[in-house]
């Protein structure tokens, strides 16, 4: 039964998809020399003209949405398709805005650290669209495929620990579908894989113990360019789950220029968002109290700019500078800039 409403409720939207289609086109002035298929002055004024031909300009929105992804598995620019309703965010597949040189930054960082007793560990994470390559539609170019192995190179060249998280995110599970990042399980084999790279440390370490608690619907953030509304339950992207877990640390102390945390995770929204508890696995495997500096949107150098400007208000620094930097933040081009 649900299978014939479903299917019942595509053939409708289809109908009226071509309804409005074929209204907007007929107002599209293809008379005018101005205007042309070459550049794309045509479809601006179809989607313009489709959008203002339904009453509630959301609706419309989702409506036209709904249509590309059901008929071309088409997002938004912001976002590319791959199978079975996997979204890639389509940064995988550009230069970064903003350009650092690796190594620079890198030297930079660690001299800054080392003068003040700590060692820095650079953690660059694999792009999705490298890990899962296998659903991508289309491939990407040299570039962008030797560029991890080049981060190492650069990370290794500085003597500074190197740590491949291409074995340990390669397991299935490992990204979430619809969201740029991690999931939690791969968040847990990278905080292991780290770990491991580090070996016995020096540090007091302390009792952390990790539970799972459930699960819960998760919105992944590339949703926003497959923006189909009420209709997502129809036309996709399929829903999308996660696990939950919280983490606690047996060790008093309070805020860090309190306590002496010998860690500092410094990065993007991979770490610094709850939901995919890269924080609370880090500690867990390392069984540290940890710092978490992190920030959502802002790349990984504004995070690590800002701790190294602020790092004379601590009383106590830690031992150990984890900086995760993802992978598509670093430029594909052999020579800087």
């Amino acid at each position: 039964m649900q299978v014939k409403a479903d299917t019942i409720c595509t053939i409708g939207i289809a109908t009226l998809m071509l309804v409005l289609s074929v209204t907007a086109f007929s107002r599209t002035d293809i008379d005018d020399p101005t205007q042309g298929w070459a550049n794309g002055s045509y479809q601006r004024g179809f989607e313009t003209r489709f959008e203002r031909s339904i009453p509630a300009h959301e609706n419309a929105i989702a409506l036209w949405a709904a249509a590309k992804w059901l008929i071309f598995r088409e997002p938004a620019g912001g976002a590319v398709a791959g199978a079975e309703d996997w979204l890639f965010t389509a940064e995988e597949f550009q230069e970064p805005v903003e350009r650092r040189d690796l190594a620079a930054e890198l030297a930079r960082v660690s001299d800054v650290l080392a003068r003040e007793g700590m060692a820095l560990v650079p953690v660059v994470v694999p792009d999705k669209a490298r890990m899962q390559a296998f659903r991508l539609r289309r491939g990407r170019s040299e570039g962008f495929d030797q560029r991890y192995a080049r981060a190492l190179t650069t990370i290794s060249a500085l003597g500074l620990p190197v740590v491949d998280l291409r074995p340990a995110l390669s397991s299935e599970g490992s990204f979430m579908r619809t969201d740029t990042h991690w999931s939690p399980a791969g968040a847990q084999r990278a905080a292991e894989a780290i770990a491991e790279a580090l070996g016995e440390l020096d540090l007091p370490q302390v009792d952390v113990q990790t539970v799972a608690f459930g699960e819960s619907r998760f919105e992944g953030d590339l949703l926003t360019f497959v923006a189909t509304g009420r209709l997502r339950e129809v036309v996709g992207p399929s829903p999308e789950m996660i696990a939950r877990y919280e983490t606690s640390v047996a060790v008093a102390g309070g805020l860090f220029g309190e306590a002496n945390i010998p860690v500092a995770l410094v990065g993007t929204s991979f770490s610094a968002r709850s939901d995919f508890h890269f924080e609370g696995f880090l500690k867990q495997a390392l069984q540290l109290d940890i710092l978490n500096v992190s920030r959502v949107g802002q790349g990984p150098f504004v995070p690590m700019d800002a701790f190294l400007e602020n790092r004379a208000a601590y009383s106590s620094l830690p031992s150990i500078v984890v900086w995760e930097i993802p992978e598509r933040f670093l430029t594909t081009r052999r020579d800087f800039p």
